[in-house]
């Protein structure tokens, strides 16, 4: 009796394995919506892995790369003559965070519709660097752990390739890079201080290669 319990479990694992996929690598580009930003945007990029996948869900681990810049310039002068000062700020914020996620998806002929919450923990760093036309230069640093969750819908395409999948998203964005860009101060220098707050909303595309040809659905 317990040989054939034994046989019996080990045939489920073994039913179960074959049923799970083999993992596949991505890159990530996305661009988030941002007035405070220049272009009115900031960037993300991700590489990760799609660890395996099971009947309706697919946990993915990445990390991406974060980058966003705001410039601003101030001048002095006379009522009718040029330009007497200058001044120049450059505020960017930039780190890298780690992520993880169960996501879910329901299929069919090689098309997904996906739900990715994600949770993401990291640092970032805040970086302002001042340059006026009496050649003073400052620069100032803020770095501030990052804990937060994101939630993306999409869609994702495999049955145009043997191994590729692309995905397109929308994507809500929980980063706050607000913690350390609030902090730099540059008061002194005549520049009030801007209250970011880079919780948006943003798009993103990905490829995906999975190593394992599969048949391909036309």
């Amino acid at each position: 009796m317990k040989s054939i319990f034994v046989v019996a479990l080990l045939f489920l694992n073994y039913h179960c394995f074959c049923q799970l996929a083999t993992p596949s690598l991505y890159g990530e580009y996305d661009v988030f919506i941002d007035e405070e930003f220049n272009d009115n945007i900031f960037y993300k990029i991700t590489f990760g892995s799609e660890l395996t996948s099971y009947k309706f869900i697919a946990p993915e681990v990445d990390v991406s790369y974060y980058y966003g810049l705001n410039s601003q310039e101030m001048f002095g002068a006379d009522q009718t003559g040029p330009p007497t000062y200058a001044a120049y700020l450059n505020e960017h914020f930039e780190g890298f965070i780690w992520g993880f996620s169960p996501k879910l998806f329901y299929e069919e002929e090689g098309t997904r519709v996906v739900l990715i919450p994600k949770y993401h923990f990291g640092k970032i760093q805040a970086i302002g660097n001042f340059l006026d036309s009496d050649n003073i230069r400052l620069e100032k640093k803020i770095t501030a752990k990052m804990y937060y969750w994101s939630f993306a819908l999409g869609i994702e395409e495999s049955k145009w390739s043997n191994n590729a999948t692309y995905g397109f998203y929308l994507i809500y964005n929980g980063l706050n890079a607000g913690k350390a860009l609030n902090q730099l101060d540059f008061n002194a220098q005549s520049y009030s201080k801007d209250n970011y707050n880079t919780r948006t909303i943003g798009l993103g595309i990905r490829i995906s290669y999975n190593f394992k040809t599969r048949d391909q659905i036309i």
